[in-house]
């Protein structure tokens, strides 16, 4: 059967319409994993991005020249840079503990999600330095 014999058959049948239906049901779901996709991708970077100023803070801190205070600061430098408005959710604690120096930090990440109020995902890190 030729493919415009086809068209007309399917067409003729009833069945023009279906493509319009199965598109507004898969629409949503496939929406709904692209904002899972993006939320898992700004999840993972503001976790790398407090992790990383953890690990650095420790490790100014740990310097002979800097003290605990320095290690904090420039953690706290390292966050706002790297999430922005985001970062004032974050807290910087640190232990001096003798021989080595320890940077915590804890927040939370709000989710883009519009339908979950109020929603966040925790970000934690803890770097120890000797």
């Amino acid at each position: 059967m030729m493919p415009w014999r086809r068209l007309r058959a399917l067409r003729d049948s009833g069945e023009e319409g279906q493509t319009l239906v199965e598109t507004a049901m898969a629409f949503p779901i496939l929406l709904l994993v692209a904002l899972a996709l993006v939320q898992f991708a700004l999840y993972y970077h503001a976790e790398s991005v407090v992790t990383g100023a953890a690990q650095d803070g420790a490790r100014v801190a740990a310097a002979e020249d800097s003290s605990l205070a320095d290690g904090v600061a420039h953690t706290q430098a390292l966050l706002r840079a790297g999430l922005g408005r985001s970062a004032t959710g974050v807290t910087v604690q640190g232990v001096d503990g003798g021989d080595t120096v320890e940077i915590q930090a804890q927040g939370s990440l709000k989710l883009i999600i519009p339908w979950v109020g109020g929603g966040s995902l925790p970000l934690r890190a803890r770097s120890v330095v000797s």
